[in-house]
């Protein structure tokens, strides 16, 4: 007997904005486009045409129901798999925040704009340091060991600031952005060095701040425009393991300073945050021994620490800003290494350089701290992850809860 349509309820008409383009629902399905057509055939999805173009779109109600029928959506644990978001777009090697381009954005774009357009305000955020709770962060940083990371150090001052935060369950929406505004300032200033603190710098913008934190000279307006690009370029990318985990932490109802220590927990690692510290000891060896080195990376991809991503696949936008920007500037010494492990590992391998590999030449080429790439990092996601938080505050609570399959020893029958 010939497959027949599985029968589906008729459908209220769904918002253009929310339809899924073709390249999301195989991305969601985890499975190759002309295995979307192939469903659409077999009448398992019905797809919707808008505005007169060929191009098909589709509900997501109706995509996630051709999920639950297949297995893949847990099956009734209650997972959260794919979460709908209006933060990020990530789409044909395209970055997008709000529904504008981060590139662009990028260009002149302060932080604290950035920060206004992902947290649903109409104006750039305040970022105001608060003095009193400033000098007792700093106190309580002194109990780190003298060669503590940055990331180290921003993660205890975001805990201290918390912990003396009487506020701070408090989830309203308008409590939770000025909150965030006030801790994300005063943790970054917290990070400052000695001589800096009680400057102009540790009143001024992010960029500035973190400029100075990195070891950079904030009266520097070319670097200092620089970081500003790196902070709202890496601002966000949609579910990242670390934004997973600040919103598993929302989902439970955690105040804003723990879901922001929950992706700083699991940034911190050489998978993640640290991924842009190995890929400027790559390049320190590239400019030490540039022939050896390309002959290892060649010989084994695996090596090439800032080359390549999962998500897209010929160009990492971020990268190719940020790089543009540094050739423009003068690369010096960097310019022979960085072009021949690019221009190889490009020809033979596919690999293109992501944003880690963007962050090391800047902050090689500038002198930074040799632990400023995770940190500029770090501090550029803590911005995203507000978004994330308040946006994750406004869903049902408790809906990330997965199932384990038990493998283990069991009891004789």
């Amino acid at each position: 007997m010939p497959n027949r349509p599985v029968p589906r309820p008729a459908r209220t008409r769904v918002p253009d904005r929310e339809l899924l383009t073709t390249a999301q629902v195989a991305r969601l399905l985890g499975v190759k486009t002309q295995t979307v057509y192939a469903y659409v055939s077999r009448g398992q999805l019905s797809p919707t045409h808008r505005d007169g173009r060929r191009a098909s779109y589709f509900a997501p109600e109706e995509v996630e129901a051709l999920q639950r029928r297949s297995g893949s959506l847990g099956r009734g644990t209650g997972l959260a798999e794919s979460v709908r978001t209006t933060i990020t777009r990530l789409e044909g090697d395209r970055l997008a925040y709000r529904g504008r381009d981060a590139t662009v954005l990028a260009e002149t774009a302060s932080v604290e704009e950035v920060a206004g357009l992902l947290w649903g305000g109409d104006e750039p955020v305040s970022v105001v340091v608060e003095e009193d709770a400033l000098a007792d962060v700093r106190a309580g940083l002194v109990a780190l060991p003298e060669g503590a990371r940055l990331v180290e150090r921003l993660r205890l001052a975001v805990l201290l600031l918390t912990a003396r935060d009487a506020r701070r369950h408090d989830l309203d929406p308008s409590a939770v952005r000025e909150r965030a505004g006030r801790l994300i300032a005063t943790a970054t200033a917290a990070l400052l060095p000695r001589e800096a603190w009680g400057s102009a710098y540790e009143r001024s913008d992010q960029a500035t701040r973190w400029t100075a934190v990195v070891g950079g000279d904030p009266r520097d307006a070319s670097l200092v425009d620089l970081v500003r690009r790196a902070l709202v370029l890496l601002t966000d990318h949609d579910m990242a393991a670390s934004t997973t985990a600040v919103r598993v932490s929302a989902s439970v109802r955690a105040d804003l300073g723990s879901c922001l220590l929950a992706g700083l927990s699991a940034m911190d690692s050489p998978l993640h945050g640290s991924a842009g510290v190995r890929a400027r000891l790559l390049l320190e060896a590239a400019v030490a021994d540039p022939a050896g080195t390309l002959g290892r990376v060649l010989a084994d991809p695996g090596q090439a620490a800032g080359f390549g991503h999962r998500v897209y696949r010929d160009s990492d936008p971020r990268a190719e800003q940020l790089l543009g920007r540094l050739r423009a500037g003068g690369l010096g010494e960097l310019e022979g290494p960085t072009s021949l492990l690019e221009e190889g590992l490009w020809d033979r391998h596919g690999l293109f350089p992501n944003s880690d590999w963007a962050l090391a030449v800047l902050t090689h080429r500038h002198a930074l701290a040799g632990d400023a790439s995770e940190a500029v990092f770090a501090g550029a996601r803590l911005v995203g992850w507000v978004a994330h938080t308040l946006e994750e505050y406004a869903e049902e609570p408790l809906r990330f809860r997965l199932m384990g399959v038990y493998q283990g020893p069991r009891d004789p029958a």
